[in-house]
């Protein structure tokens, strides 16, 4: 068990607005009493001087670009395990927003490489609680090419192999106890999943393809969408939605998921 709020299946997102602040908070609040090191191992012709001194200052008035190549770098030629903790506040709030110049999947790797979830448990829960709320924020807005909740989820698995969090907080998005707004950009990113991504609904396996950086976390997702919870909010969302622009699109998302469904053997295939 990596950490206890990623497991936490009794999470009900807030119909309230939503803010990742509390969150935050309490990650720099479990990282601060780190100390700064006394001598930062790095590769002089690699990484500078004053970049290395720079990295000593506080982690969250570091900037984008100094922590872009950090991230890059650590684990090689600027700095290991002690600095990447020290500075993973920062990382993961600026990740949240889109201000680095890594990939997702390159901060979790590197989390992973430095066996993040072997870190003093405040530290961990902090990272557990902290990009769960990034993801509930994430189903809160529609997607968009940057903003979709299966990438995302792919990126994270980099460094995260139990998804079933995640995957609560996005059944709970769709299902009757939030505002009707979160229920509709929660399906929509469900409809991305079915519509837009590699999934072939006639061949299940090729959820693996959804997530090559982990492909191991598919079944967790095969789960999810074999659920009958999700089927029949999926199909909820298509009635009720069945006078607006998106009603064809989630229309043949509610196909492509019956379709899935009877070839994983969840229900009788009819002709499409």
């Amino acid at each position: 068990m990596v950490s206890s709020a990623l497991a936490d299946r009794s999470y009900r997102p807030s119909p309230q607005g939503f803010s990742l602040e509390p969150a935050a908070a309490q990650l720099y609040a479990a990282f601060a009493p780190l100390p700064l090191a006394l001598r930062v191992p790095h590769c002089p012709h690699c990484v500078s001087d004053a970049d290395v001194a720079a990295l000593q200052a506080r982690p969250s008035t570091l900037s984008p670009e100094l922590v872009s190549r950090f991230v890059r770098k650590t684990g090689t030629t600027w700095g290991g395990t002690n600095e990447l903790r020290r500075v993973t506040p920062r990382i993961l709030t600026l990740a949240a927003d889109h201000r680095l110049n890594v990939s997702r999947s390159l901060v979790w790797q590197k989390l992973r490489a430095a066996r993040w979830t072997d870190w003093p448990d405040a530290e961990v829960d902090a990272i557990g609680r902290f990009v769960l709320a990034e993801f509930t924020r994430l189903l809160r807005v529609p997607p968009r090419p940057a903003h979709v909740a299966h990438r995302w989820l792919a990126q994270v698995s980099t460094g995260i192999d139990d998804l079933s969090g995640f995957l609560t907080v996005w059944h709970d998005s769709m299902g009757p106890l939030p505002d009707p707004s979160i229920q509709v950009t929660a399906v929509g990113h469900l409809v991305e999943l079915l519509t837009s991504s590699p999934l072939r609904p006639d061949l299940p396996a090729t959820l693996i393809d959804v997530f090559p950086q982990n492909p191991r976390v598919a079944s967790q997702v095969s789960g999810f969408l074999m659920g009958p919870g999700t089927d029949l909010d999926l199909r909820r969302a298509a009635s009720d939605l069945s006078a607006t622009p998106s009603a064809r699109r989630i229309n043949v998302a509610v196909e492509r998921l019956r379709r899935f469904r009877a070839a994983n053997g969840g229900e009788t295939s009819a002709s499409a």
